[in-house]
């Protein structure tokens, strides 16, 4: 509290949000017991004080850990709250639709990726000399590194202007 110049009237103020988020209700004589070391906080008004002030329960606890806890994934973000949050006020059958079309996206990404991935390779540099050693080879000719190496960069060039077009 100290650290941050906060007050008790500050934190009660700041938890409002994740008291209505979370249905926990905290008055100011619980916040102030707990503060002054007359009671301890049970299991849910301790997660509403760590979501409050956006630190960890066991360093709240008093336990010797980091203070804030790493994220579980990148993916926790405001908007995946968010939309679980609606998710939650919707009837079954329309969670369903939000299911079956988060579904839908996610294959079209993945497959996007895949295509990124394929993308990358035909631009990187294993890739283009192999081209230019087979076309060489067709070709009958041996080429100096030089020129080789003016092919890579014609090569690459081309491809990349096919994939940013999207003909390739």
């Amino acid at each position: 509290m100290n650290d941050r110049g906060l007050r008790q009237v500050d934190i009660l103020e700041k938890s409002k949000p994740f008291q209505d988020k979370l249905g926990i209700k905290m008055s100011k004589t619980h916040l102030s017991n707990y503060i002054n070391g007359k009671s301890n906080p049970d299991q849910q008004k301790l997660i509403l004080l760590s979501q409050t002030l956006g630190v960890s329960e066991p360093w709240l606890m008093g336990y010797d850990v980091p203070m804030i806890e790493p994220r579980e994934s990148e993916n926790d973000s405001e908007t995946i709250e968010k939309t679980v949050t609606v998710m939650k006020k919707l009837e079954e059958p329309r969670q369903k639709v939000v299911l079956d079309t988060a579904n839908i996206q996610l294959k079209e990404q993945e497959e996007q990726n895949k295509v990124k991935q394929i993308e990358d390779y035909r631009l990187t540099d294993e890739y283009l000399e192999e081209q230019i050693s087979k076309a060489s080879a067709y070709g009958g000719g041996q080429l100096n590194d030089n020129d080789k190496e003016f092919f890579k960069r014609l090569l690459k060039n081309t491809l990349k202007e096919k994939i940013d077009k999207g003909d390739l």
